[in-house]
């Protein structure tokens, strides 16, 4: 399926998914009825008591730059990968659903795309206690991104490295994508290197730099770290040192107490969910956050 296509598909979903088309799928249900309103007047979502275990919470608030492409096409290739695993999954933009007993019904987080300041305090802090007592997260693209310093604990602990910019002119590039950890379990089936079209995130400093596991990294030397367009950081090149793309990490994991992460910096636009690395390297992701390999938390190491 192209990235057009997936568009097309991914709209009729968010349809469903907000109830606009009046149906109500079994895999997705719609949070738009059933609701009630909490002390914060926010709408909560209906209970996902009937879905599926292990259960994925998609969650893609934004109140920074919204992805327009990328959400709508994560959130169709999550919803075709859960359910060929046979998992269930909820996909939502309400931050309502950041309550400890919302939570606990859920077994992975995603953050597509999510931006901003989204969740309150007291939002965040169900999410921190969740992941530390054992949930698993992972974080798409813009996830990374610089909108979340508000957050000291997710920006500081699970991101770890800070976004600084991307190329711009040409603001998407095709480059080479390298194992940076042989042997991790998000790396299972995936070739030593790989071509990527792709925004590609630079970073204040390296991700192994704060403690992060790196799995995997772009080689700068395929792309053009250049942006002569906005901002003050013009050379986005992160290996200054000639030492290769392990200074360029865009994959990483996190392991803090119980809880299991994986950010990737993959994920701009609906075409990039149709690359067979980037969903291979997406489903491992899962099923490792969930547990579901590596049962000594060998990866958690780095």
């Amino acid at each position: 399926m192209n990235w057009q296509k997936t568009l097309i598909a991914s709209a009729v979903l968010s349809m469903a998914l907000t109830g606009m088309s009046g149906c109500q799928g079994s895999a997705v249900p719609s949070e738009s009825e059933s609701a009630s309103v909490n002390a914060d007047g926010l709408v909560l979502p209906r209970s996902n008591d009937h879905l599926k275990s292990p259960t994925v919470l998609v969650f893609s608030g934004t109140l920074d730059w919204r992805h327009t492409e990328g959400i709508p096409g994560a959130n169709l290739f999550l919803v075709k990968m859960t359910e060929a695993l046979g998992f269930g999954i909820y996909t939502t933009e309400n931050p309502a659903i950041f309550t400890k007993d919302r939570l606990a019904k859920f077994d992975v987080v995603v953050f597509n795309n999510f931006t901003g300041d989204a969740l309150t305090p007291a939002q965040e802090t169900a999410f921190e206690d969740w992941f530390k007592a054992g949930g698993g997260w992972i974080g798409i693209h813009g996830a990374g991104d610089s909108s979340h310093k508000d957050w000291s604990w997710y920006s500081e602990t699970l991101l770890g490295s800070t976004f600084t910019a991307h190329p711009a002119d040409p603001q998407f590039q095709t480059a080479r994508v390298q194992s940076l950890n042989e042997g991790h379990p998000v790396l299972e089936g995936l070739p030593e290197s790989w071509e990527h079209n792709e925004e590609w995130y630079s970073f204040d400093a390296p991700a192994q730099d704060f403690g992060q596991v790196v799995i995997l990294g772009v080689d700068e030397s395929t792309y053009s770290p250049k942006n002569l367009v906005y901002g003050d950081h013009k050379d986005l090149r992160m290996d200054l040192t000639g030492a290769g793309p392990i200074a360029h990490p865009v994959v990483w994991a996190r392991c803090v107490e119980q809880g299991r992460g994986v950010y990737s910096a993959l994920g701009h636009r609906a075409s990039a969910y149709d690359s067979e690395y980037n969903q291979m390297m997406l489903k491992n992701a899962l099923t490792w956050v969930l547990k579901k390999t590596d049962p000594e938390s060998k990866g958690c190491n780095p």
